[in-house]
């Protein structure tokens, strides 16, 4: 029989009382500097194969994320960015004229392909930093926002490249939302979301926030 994630009441309460008693919501900053000079974003892309990832691995090659997904990360991230108060900066339509030009070199070993790709793309778009984010990992909750017998799960890689210098700072962001009476370390993470199980792209937008903040932007 599969498991069934549900809630339990007293737990709820119990944390919700606890994180009301002791909790203050703190303000993010970034973790470094807002990068130097022109700054180009690509749109969301979805790596199915090891060798078209900048950097680590993929948990199952061959299966890529569901329709109208990038549409929407792509939504998300500028979203962010414009919260974040960047706004002058090279949009993913722009830098995808680019990626239309520079060919993706399949031959060789994967990682210096992918790698020969994106910087040639920043090249191209004449920029001094160039932001890949990729989806690469990405699984629906199976059921609704009150129980669920998968929660979701995602993962998201962000790679700031420095075209000058021909350097890459990564950042990932990996969740798979678990519920109160399984990780109490998460509870504060629970109940901001209602105390709901959230849909992947939820996820994925708080690890955008996240992560940008984590890379200066």
């Amino acid at each position: 029989m599969r498991r069934v994630y549900s809630f339990m009441a007293v737990s709820a309460l119990c944390v919700s009382m606890l994180l009301a008693a002791g909790c203050a919501t703190s303000k993010r900053t970034a973790a470094v500097p807002r990068p130097e000079g022109k700054l180009a974003v690509a749109g969301f892309s979805n790596p199915i194969y090891n060798w078209q990832i900048l950097a680590g691995y993929l948990e199952e090659e061959g299966k890529p994320v569901p329709d109208g997904t990038l549409q929407a990360l792509d939504s998300a991230l500028v979203d962010a960015l414009h919260r974040h108060q960047v706004f002058d900066f090279i949009t993913p339509t722009a830098v995808l004229q680019c990626q239309d030009v520079v060919v993706f070199e399949e031959s060789g070993l994967p990682k210096i392909s992918a790698w020969k790709y994106w910087l040639g793309v920043a090249k191209c778009i004449q920029a001094d930093t160039l932001l890949v984010p990729q989806v690469t990992y990405w699984r629906e909750r199976d059921g609704g926002p009150n129980g669920v017998e998968a929660p979701a799960s995602v993962a998201l890689d962000f790679f700031l490249i420095d075209v000058k210098n021909e350097r890459m700072t990564r950042a990932r962001y990996e969740e798979t939302q678990v519920g109160l009476s399984e990780n109490l370390f998460t509870a504060r993470k629970f109940m901001d979301r209602g105390g709901k199980w959230v849909t992947a792209t939820r996820l994925a937008t708080e690890g955008i926030e996240e992560k940008l903040m984590e890379l200066g932007l």
